[in-house]
């Protein structure tokens, strides 16, 4: 304290005492009003010392100018000396008592005449200010907040949005009055020391204050003395057991319950070192001085609690009798009931079961082919009698919308393996056994030959009826994967919208709904273990330990997993229905507190709540976008595209239909640039399988999704000769179909492919049940070995979207290179991609000779191997024109493209888009001018004459008078 007010003990040696000065102060002071900067705590260290001294229970009002400029200014900090410099009162000697007291009267003074301005003018209206103060200016203490019932709950989840949206200031907190106003179905305790109640006793409040801070309480808490707060270094156990003693006489006095509480933050006492080494490295100075905070047994507490009151009575009633009847005050409340609240449309069974129909007539005739009629009628008995139709339809309108205005939608996940979802146009992917279909007089085929894993590979074939040429179709892809053996999973819709739509697409489902019924959906991030490891070693460092291996792996153990941050889920949207309100399943606030962020997410992770809210995953992709580029560029419809395409096809083998040297390109297949299928590890079993039809590059993107799937399984059966590529296990769905094939019962096979899918392996009676079926037993193992199966409805959209793209690369060249480089060239480097084939090809060798590539570099790898290739199939680039170039895409220009202005180094699109909006106004006249009239520096400038950008641009304006 002498650091602080400059006050030593040799300037009180020899001074009244307290005694002696208190009494005349009590005089001077008469029926005045005290004034004081943060008067509760003076005021009441005041009343604590007279109560010692003089024995007298003394009160005065006072008026607090730490309140007051909470009120009337506008500050970061309200410390006397902050709002002295504010107010321009001068400088003086903070805590030394003279100055401090006059500096507190000029304050105060000042205040007077800021409060008559707005018309205060009597103590009485002071009150009248609690409405304008600074919130986050307050100082926040503890309660403890129990849910009695399901109002409750849902009155603690409006406090907790509140304490994250409205009031969150550092941490989240709430003001008391809106704690008052959504108190039913609540249980309100006192907390710790740290409490409001707590706080009050430690300060010297009177009997009389307390008791009327206590009545806000529904019980009051104790807690053992060794749980004493880490910045409570003055608070003693006699100290603490006195007011605990006071607080119970009081609680008594009010008829309320006392409750000795743990205050638990951990489970064992031994895990106090885990907590210690959270927070070493953020800044908590007494991190080592762990209070006892952990979960104790009854007869613990009923020895702590008798330390403190010394009589048994009444440690029996504080720890076990009042917590049972506080029990008994609660009703069972389960927070979420595991059953869906879909969102209402209005007769959403009937609209889907009719565009159903009306789209399988269309397509296959009337009547169906039995085939389509049973699978149709499964399905939409399954979805309807569950009350899914409406998440069917909600996709439905989104896939429509985004159609209608020119965007293709992609499937994720296994919604491709249900018939419904492709006759409403929510996923592309036909699940039914590959077949021939007549788009004439409707004949139907399908086709029972293992050589045909999906219909587009089927011979392409006249209809026997009409002799229209057939349409081929079907990947056969069991419902089961989707929605369960029974049809009783919540369906999980996911699909993938052009970047540049997604947020339209966001907003068409809020509109849908209302915007009150639309949230993000919300994710935790946790402390990852090389992240834990960080921790523990600052504590390491911190304490001057050295740990022992096995500490240091459980405390990395208990701290990996904790609660970092929070986010929101990249595209998932989750539905509130229309009779009900979001505080009925979850709290909200914003992603990681950011309060710019503009949206609100669930306050649960969404895994929690995804079985009683409906989650629209409506996800931001770049291959949407590039396909839509290249219709724009060819004018034609990549829904037209022939899915069997014999020169597409190829480049997943070979680079012949490229026409360059696999020598010199360093690779033996055409797939750079190409989405699932361009980098080095897919091209590596590309190369290894030579794929031949559409259903082995299905099987391939399966392989390379999966974990512990192709290396060390499928590739090694391949390579020994057991199986061939069609033979190995790909996706989930091949262990279904392919046991149900052998004999199997498909409830089993399908209890196989759910076990082997989620890395559980097979038990000893399934692989009996195989072995009876003659299952070969290298398919047998190669279950074992598995730990993630990819669905085949997510490889046949994302093999589909491929197609299409390789497709243009084949056909229209330039335009695929001009979408590929305006939507994936981040890393394209105009200056090196400037000097030349063998410049690109040196800075290849060199990036593919480096260890442990970051994100950036790989990427420039992957955009300079996609470089190459265009030059050697003789095309070329022109550098960025300040007369031609675009902002960001790349134009087509001859056989060559055009560097746009964002690919410069250092330029990027706000530049860009400068230049490209002032060149419409009118042409540039000089080098002044585009300096002039656009977001161009001279670095830019220096940079654009290296490059020949400038052309003839003259460096200043030139007049000619004649």
């Amino acid at each position: 304290s002498s650091e602080i007010t400059g006050i030593t003990q040799e300037m009180l040696e020899n001074k009244r005492s307290i005694e002696e000065v208190l009494p005349e102060f009590l005089g001077f002071l008469e029926n005045s009003i005290i004034v004081a900067h943060n008067a509760n705590f003076d005021y009441r260290f005041l009343r604590l010392w007279i109560k010692k001294v003089m024995g007298l229970d003394w009160e005065r009002p006072y008026i607090d100018t730490l309140a007051l400029a909470k009120s009337l200014l506008k500050m970061r900090s309200y410390s006397l000396d902050s709002v002295v410099e504010k107010l321009g009162l001068g400088p003086f000697r903070h805590h030394r008592a003279l100055d401090d007291a006059r500096v507190t009267a000029q304050v105060f003074l000042r205040f007077v005449e800021m409060m008559k301005k707005i018309g205060i003018t009597k103590l009485s209206e002071i009150e009248n200010l609690k409405d304008t103060i600074d919130y986050t200016a307050l100082k926040p203490f503890h309660c403890t907040i129990l849910v009695q019932n399901k109002k409750g709950l849902k009155n603690l989840y409006k406090l907790v949005s509140d304490s994250y949206i409205k009031y969150f200031y550092g941490v989240p907190r709430i003001l008391k009055s809106a704690l008052i106003e959504n108190r039913e179905g609540l249980l309100v305790g006192s907390a710790c020391i740290s409490g409001e109640l707590g706080r009050a006793a430690l300060e010297g409040a009177s009997d009389s204050e307390l008791e009327e801070i206590a009545k806000f309480y529904d019980y009051i808490e104790v807690m053992p003395l060794d749980v004493i707060a880490e910045d409570e270094e003055d608070l003693d156990r006699e100290r603490l057991k006195e007011v605990y003693r006071r607080l119970y006489r009081i609680a008594k006095k009010l008829n309320k319950f006392v409750v000795m509480t743990g205050d638990v933050h951990f489970l064992d006492p031994e895990d106090a070192r885990g907590r210690a080494a959270l927070l070493a490295p953020q800044g908590n100075r007494n991190f080592e001085n762990q209070p006892a905070l952990y979960l104790r047994t009854t007869e613990e507490m009923l020895e702590k609690a008798m330390e403190i009151f010394e009589d048994e009575e009444i440690a029996r009633e504080v720890v076990i009798e009042n917590p049972n009847r506080i029990a008994d005050m609660i009703e069972e409340v389960q927070p979420l009931e595991k059953k869906l609240h879909p969102p209402i449309i209005e007769n959403a069974d009937e609209i889907v079961r009719s565009l159903t129909m009306k789209r399988a007539y269309e397509i296959y005739g009337d009547p169906l082919p039995e085939i389509v009629q049973k699978r149709v009628e499964r399905e939409l008995n399954a979805i309807i009698n569950h009350g899914y139709a409406v998440l069917y339809l909600i996709a439905q309108e989104l896939v429509q919308k985004s159609m209608s205005d020119g965007y293709v939608v992609g499937s994720r996940g296994s919604v491709g393996s249900s018939l419904v979802a492709n006759l409403l146009g929510i996923t592309e992917v036909n699940p039914l056994p590959p077949h021939y279909r007549c788009p004439e007089c409707k004949y139907f085929e399908v086709v029972e030959d293992d050589r045909y894993g999906a219909g587009y590979d089927l011979p392409d074939k006249k209809c026997p009826v009409c002799g229209a040429p057939l349409k081929k179709d079907g990947h056969d892809i069991p419902f089961e994967t989707f929605m369960g053996f029974e049809g009783d999973k919540v369906p999980d819709i996911d699909l993938n919208f052009s970047g540049e739509y997604q947020e339209r697409a966001h907003r068409f489902v809020e509109e849908l709904f209302g915007k009150d019924h639309v949230y993000r959906a919300g994710t935790i991030n946790t402390i990852a273990e090389k992240s834990a490891v960080g921790y523990v070693r600052s504590y390491e460092e911190k304490t001057g330990k050295k740990l022992r291996k096995a500490e240091m792996e459980r405390l990395v153990s208990m701290i990996t997993g904790v609660k970092r941050t929070t986010g929101q889920h990249p595209g998932g949207l989750m539905i509130i229905p229309k009779d009900k309100e979001v505080y009925d399943f979850t709290p909200i606030q914003y992603p990681a507190n950011d309060r710019n962020a503009g949206v609100f997410t669930t306050h649960f992770a969404y895994e929690t709540i995804h079985d009683d809210l409906v989650k629209i995953d409506a996800l931001g992709h770049d291959d949407p976008t590039f396909i839509k580029m290249l219709k724009d560029l060819t004018g034609i419809d990549p829904m037209t595209i022939p899915m069997d395409d014999p020169e597409t096809l190829a480049i997943f083998s070979s680079v012949k239909p490229l026409g360059v040297d696999p020598v010199e390109l360093e690779s033996d297949v055409g797939t750079y640039g190409i989405p699932e299928f361009g980098t080095e590890f897919v091209r590596g079993m590309l190369v290894e399988t030579r794929p031949k039809s559409f259903a082995e590059l299905v099987r391939i993107s399966g392989l390379s999704h999966g974990t512990d799937v192709w290396l060390n399984n499928a590739r090694d059966w391949i390579n020994l000769g057991y199986a061939k590529l069609s033979d190995v296990i790909s996706c989930r769905d091949d262990i279904m179909n392919f046991l149900i094939h052998k004999g199997m019962e498909p409830s089993l096979a399908f209890k196989i492919m759910e076990n082997v899918r989620k890395g559980k392996g097979i038990t000893e009676e399934m692989e009996s049940e195989m072995r009876k079926l003659k299952v070969p037993e290298w398919f047998i193992e190669s279950c074992k070995r598995i730990k993630y199966l990819f669905p085949k409805a997510h490889a046949v959209a994302y093999v589909s979207m491929a197609f299409r793209i390789a497709y243009f690369k084949v056909h229209y060249p330039l335009q695929f290179y001009a979408a590929y480089f305006t939507i994936k060239g981040d890393q394209f480097d105009p200056v090196l991609v400037l000097k030349g084939k063998e410049a690109i090809k040196r800075r290849l060798r060199e990036l593919k000779a480096m260890t442990g590539k970051d994100v950036q570099k790989k990427n420039e790898e992957s955009v300079l191997e996609v470089v190459l290739e265009m030059i050697l199939r003789g095309f070329s680039f022109l550098p960025p024109d300040i007369f031609k170039s675009d902002a960001k895409k790349f134009l087509i220009e001859g056989n060559s493209l055009r560097i746009p202005f964002n690919k410069l180094p250092g330029l990027g699109d706000s530049v860009a888009e400068s230049i490209i909006k002032a060149r419409e106004e009118k042409p540039f006249t000089s080098v002044e001018d585009l300096m002039k009239r656009t977001k161009v520096n001279k670095n830019h400038i220096e940079l654009m004459r290296s490059l020949g950008v400038l052309g003839s641009l003259p460096e200043t304006e030139q007049f000619t008078l004649f």
